[in-house]
């Protein structure tokens, strides 16, 4: 049995990290006993990378009992997964490290948020030389797929595997026999933290150029606006384009409230290029929900959709390029149900949560 110390958030906030960790935590494995030290610097999505003395004292506080637990339990190994954005982010994560990986005999790195290997060479040359310092050789580093930068490489890790994500299986018989059929009016689910950089904006594009050319459509989004001002940007484009009665905000859906989201949708849009993206296990969540997916090529994404099974990749920044896609759909709905049971296919043969825990398990084993 090895000991591994976890620091990392779990929810709240519904963030795809978090929830990841959260499985781990709970999955219960047989040869890996854990020990956790929540971080939960962002309360809220929207928090991220603003300062507070909150913050700093929550720093201070988790590098006291992950350095306390080290030495209680008798814990070699220290899992951690670094930022590569916010700024602010990226000094918290070399702090805490600083005082407490010297205390471990091995790293293990998650790269949940993809790019620390593009941020370090954007600081000042005294920077870099101590970021590599706190960072570097960690004894394992663990990406979600191969389009995601090669953060590993870039920090020498010892050991690097390619582990991509899953989720549990929460959808019924029951539920699935009550998912709504075509009915001539296609429902789009987007869901993420809205920030325009998730690309929600180009969505709303590429449903305005849509119901200009006469299509039914319903866009439902769901997920934290990462700021007030930005929120009231958004809403005041659907006014601009008289999509009001199109576009529906659900807000942050948890439980029932997201299994009904995804129930009703007839397809998932997430034309994201967010710059931490490593894979999107909202993807996932689409796929057990037999949902054929449009998203963009952009890191680990592109691992999840396979172009023209389950549903169609586009460039990043292309309202064109999704309303043409989109439009496919709307002139043959029998694809709906043709990608869709695609999807729920290729969940089920590789991103299903025992999967994912499996072979965790047996990376953490190796080192």
């Amino acid at each position: 049995m090895i000991k591994i110390l976890v620091v990392g958030q779990t929810p709240p906030p519904y963030g795809g990290q978090a929830l990841m960790i959260d499985y781990m935590l709970k999955a219960g494995f047989e040869h890996v006993e854990f020990y956790h030290v929540r971080m939960c610097f962002s309360r809220e999505m929207n928090e991220r990378g603003k300062m507070s003395i909150y913050k700093i004292t929550h720093l201070i506080d988790i590098i006291r009992k992950s350095i306390y637990l080290r030495f209680k339990h008798n814990i070699g190994i220290l899992y951690y997964p670094p930022s590569n954005s916010p700024t602010v982010s990226v000094f918290r994560d070399l702090i805490f490290l600083a005082f407490t990986r010297p205390f471990f005999k091995k790293t293990i790195f998650h790269f949940h948020a993809a790019g620390i290997s593009e941020y370090i060479p954007t600081m000042q040359p005294l920077l870099q030389k101590v970021a590599r310092g706190i960072l570097n050789k960690p004894d394992l580093g663990i990406t979600s797929s191969l389009y995601n930068p090669h953060d590993g490489f870039f920090l020498k890790a010892k050991k690097e595997v390619v582990i991509p994500l899953g989720v549990p299986d929460i959808l019924t018989a029951k539920e699935l026999a009550l998912k709504k059929t075509w009915n001539g009016t296609l429902h789009i689910l987007f869901v993420g933290l809205l920030n325009a950089t998730k690309g929600e904006g180009y969505l709303l594009d590429a449903v305005y150029k849509l119901s200009q050319k006469g299509y039914n459509i319903k866009l439902s989004l769901a997920g934290k606006f990462e700021t007030e001002a930005y929120k009231d940007i958004f809403f005041n484009q659907v006014k601009t384009y008289k999509l009001e009665e199109k576009v529906d905000y659900l807000g942050v859906v948890t439980g029932d409230a997201k299994q009904k989201a995804f129930l009703e949708a007839d397809l998932f849009c997430f034309p994201s290029f967010f710059v931490s993206e490593s894979f999107g296990i909202v993807l996932l969540e689409a796929m057990l929900f037999n949902l054929p997916i449009i998203a963009t090529r952009w890191r680990g994404i592109q691992s999840i959709v396979e172009d023209g099974k389950n549903g169609f990749l586009v460039d990043i920044k292309n309202s064109n390029q999704l309303a043409d896609k989109i439009e496919v759909f709307l002139k043959k709905p029998e694809l709906i149900d043709i990608m869709g049971q695609a999807s729920r296919a290729l969940y089920l043969d590789k991103y299903t949560l025992l999967s994912y825990i499996q072979n965790l398990e047996k990376a953490f084993l190796k080192i």
